[in-house]
């Protein structure tokens, strides 16, 4: 059975349930700043557990599906795919006693830019954490564990190391930093309000799933520009006038914010807001007019090609995929520009992340991107047909004459 139209509309109705669940322990600015960099540049924060636990047991029901099972290509790729997956995960857990899929909860990096240097890097995570995680971590790596307190830290060379805090928490990143945060000595950053860490912890407290904000320094600021040689342009205007970015993405849709450092630059951030939220809007509408207009006149080329057929015979499953991964553009949408702080802020809102943004469904489009891929890889290390020459035809000789 070849993998059509048909597989694909299955795979992805299957992999609707992949998304994004409610985390009741996500962390708070307190949490989550425990070990941060005092000045970064740039704070990335990710909710590990309201995406991979559930999505992880959404892969692994996804073979048993009825749908699924009924193609048996797909169902074959499909065990494939998670057995490639829980191969690495069992992998990772032998090496370093860390199940990927349900011991880490959140995680946060700092990074701070260092002129003609890599930058500064500090990665904290929070999980289910030992001792014993860093020693295995040191065994691999043929490092030996260096105590610290209660903690412990191995040096993974090139100015790099790993580390268990006294109280569970995994540190990655820059050597030096790391080994001043896992003494017992370690006392966590301030985060006023108004300080770079203060604008962190307000987005850690919003409850994103995966959220970023950028407070440029002097030298991040003069590195950048060096990099467009002083062009002016949009992206140098923006540095120039930055003071602070935000982006986050929620359960239910996403938000952004801006501080400017003129009332004409806030003004055209709003400007440029406002139409990003239209263009997110008509971004949810046109898949969904597109999808009625192709189906509505496919019909015309029935019998023209098998797999346009099969489509014609499933349009109502692909106009239930269309519903499942768009919203009607329709979603609430907050905006606060206020002068007096140079400050914007905008919070968009939906029954869902799709209903938001036109990539919600991309979960579960990097899924079946993951399986199509591994579907190719598979089918390029096959062997080759061998097609055997016939056997030469046996030519009888020429009789001679008398």
């Amino acid at each position: 059975m070849s993998f059509g139209i048909v597989e694909v509309i299955t795979l992805l109705l299957g992999l609707s349930g992949f998304g994004v669940q409610p985390n009741p322990k996500s962390p708070t600015g307190d949490q989550a700043l425990q070990y941060a960099m005092a000045d970064a540049d740039l704070v990335v924060e990710f909710d590990a557990a309201s995406v991979i636990p559930g999505n992880y047991k959404v892969l692994q029901q996804l073979a048993d599906q009825p749908q699924v099972k009924a193609s048996p290509e797909l169902a074959k790729m499909v065990r494939k795919a998670v057995n490639e997956v829980e191969g690495a995960r069992g992998l990772a857990k032998t090496l370093t006693g860390i199940d990927v899929t349900s011991d880490i909860s959140d995680a946060t990096a700092f990074v701070q830019i260092v002129p003609k240097h890599d930058p500064n890097l500090v990665v904290a995570v929070h999980g289910k954490f030992t001792i014993g995680s860093i020693d295995k971590i040191a065994s691999m790596v043929h490092k030996p564990t260096v105590k610290a307190g209660a903690g412990a830290w191995v040096d993974m060379g090139d100015g790099n190391a790993i580390a268990i805090t006294k109280d569970g928490v995994l540190l990655a990143g820059t050597d030096h930093l790391i080994k001043d945060r896992v003494a017992d000595t370690w006392k966590a950053p301030s985060h006023a309000a108004g300080t770079n860490l203060g604008y962190a912890a307000d987005m850690i407290n919003g409850k994103p799933v995966f959220g970023f904000l950028v407070t440029l320094s002097a030298t991040a600021r003069t590195e950048a520009l060096a990099k467009h040689d002083g062009k002016p342009n949009f992206l140098t205007d923006l540095i120039k006038r930055h003071k602070l970015l935000a982006f986050s993405i929620y359960r239910d849709g996403v938000g952004w914010s801006w501080i400017d450092s003129t009332k004409t630059g806030l003004e055209s951030m709003t400007q440029l807001s406002d139409g990003a939220v239209d263009i997110m809007r008509a971004g949810q509408i046109a898949p969904r007019g597109l999808a009625k207009v192709v189906l509505g006149a496919i019909d015309s080329y029935k019998g023209v090609d098998k797999q346009i057929d099969e489509l014609i015979r499933h349009k109502a499953d692909v106009l239930k995929l269309v519903d499942t991964y768009t919203g009607d553009g329709s979603f609430k949408a907050q905006v606060d520009a206020d002068p007096k702080a140079l400050r914007l802020n905008v919070r968009l809102t939906g029954k869902t992340l799709s209903e938001v943004l036109p990539l919600g469904g991309l979960v579960p489009f990097a899924a079946a991107g993951f399986f199509f891929a591994l579907k190719e890889r598979s089918e390029a290390m096959s062997p080759p047909i061998q097609i055997s020459a016939p056997p030469p035809t046996a030519v009888p000789a020429p009789k001679r004459s008398k």
